[in-house]
C-alpha cells in the first residue's frame, strides 16, 4: 500500500504527550503569589504543581502524595516553613527543599545559595531562576544529593530571618533546649550543662528530630555570634570523629 493512501492511516492515533512525572508542591500562604507560581510554572515540563497555603497543609499533602521538590515560605501560619522543613528532613530526606526567604542583595546576587541540604532563593523571587532552580535538584542523581537538612542549616536560615524560638533538639543522648533570639543563639540546655557547653553537645548530633516554638524566653548566657558558635561546634565534631 501506498504510503501516503490515506488509507494507511487506519488505526493509528498520534502519540499522546506524558502525563507529569514529578510533583512540585509549593507551600505559600499569599493568594498572590500562589497564582503567579501556578501560572508561571507551567513551562516545568514533566511537572504537577500542588499548592498548599501552610505547612500543616503542605505535611498533609506530603503524606498523600509523592513530592519530589518542596518549594516553601517560612512565614506562614498554623505551621510555619521551619516546623515543616523540620518535619521534612525527618520524614522525606530525599526530598529537596526550596526556600524563599528574604536577604540582603550582597548575599545572595539573584543567586541561589544552598546550606547543605537547602537552597535559598530571595525574595522578590524571579521565576526564572526559581524555574532554573527547580530543574537543578531534580537532575542531581540521588545517589549525588545531600540527604537532610541539618540543625546548622535551620539555625543560619534563622539568622537570615532574625527569628525568635525555642528548638527542642531529639538527639542520641537525649532532649536538648537552644534558644534563639534575633536569629543567634542566646542560651542552651541539656541535662546538667547550661549554655555554651551545651549548645556544643547539642550542635554535634547527627540530624536530630527538632521541634519549633516561636518564643524566647530566657536570658541570654551565649555572646557570640551565631557563625563563631557554628564554626566552633564543626571543629568539636570533626575532633571528636577523628579521635573516635
Amino acid at each position: 500500500m501506498n504510503i501516503l493512501d490515506p488509507r494507511s492511516t487506519q488505526g493509528w492515533r498520534p502519540a499522546q504527550p506524558e502525563g507529569p512525572t514529578r510533583t512540585l508542591l509549593i507551600a505559600e500562604d499569599e493568594r498572590a503569589t500562589q497564582n503567579l507560581c501556578r501560572v508561571g510554572l507551567r513551562g516545568l515540563a514533566g511537572f504537577q504543581i500542588l499548592v498548599a497555603s501552610d505547612g500543616a497543609e503542605a505535611a498533609e499533602i506530603m503524606r498523600r502524595e509523592t513530592v519530589h521538590v518542596l518549594v516553601t515560605d517560612l512565614n506562614m501560619p498554623v505551621m510555619d516553613g521551619f516546623n515543616l522543613i523540620a518535619l521534612v528532613t525527618e520524614r522525606y530526606p530525599h526530598v529537596p527543599v526550596l526556600v524563599i526567604t528574604s536577604m540582603p542583595e550582597s548575599e545572595h546576587q539573584n543567586v541561589p545559595l544552598c546550606l547543605g541540604a537547602l537552597r535559598i532563593l530571595a525574595k522578590p523571587v524571579r521565576l526564572s531562576i526559581l524555574m532554573e532552580a527547580i530543574r537543578a535538584v531534580t537532575q542531581r542523581e540521588p545517589d549525588g544529593m545531600v540527604k537532610g537538612i541539618t540543625l546548622h542549616s535551620l539555625l543560619q536560615l534563622m539568622e537570615w530571618e532574625r527569628k525568635n524560638a525555642t528548638l527542642t533538639v531529639h538527639g542520641p543522648d537525649g532532649l536538648g533546649l537552644i534558644y534563639v533570639k534575633n536569629g543567634q543563639v542566646i542560651h542552651a540546655a541539656f541535662r546538667h550543662l547550661e549554655g555554651i557547653a551545651a549548645a556544643y553537645h547539642i550542635l554535634v548530633w547527627d540530624r536530630p528530630h527538632i521541634e519549633f516554638m516561636d518564643t524566647c524566653k530566657v536570658d541570654r548566657t551565649i555572646d557570640m555570634p551565631l557563625a563563631e558558635v557554628l564554626l566552633n561546634a564543626a571543629f568539636l565534631k570533626d575532633t571528636t570523629q577523628r579521635e573516635g
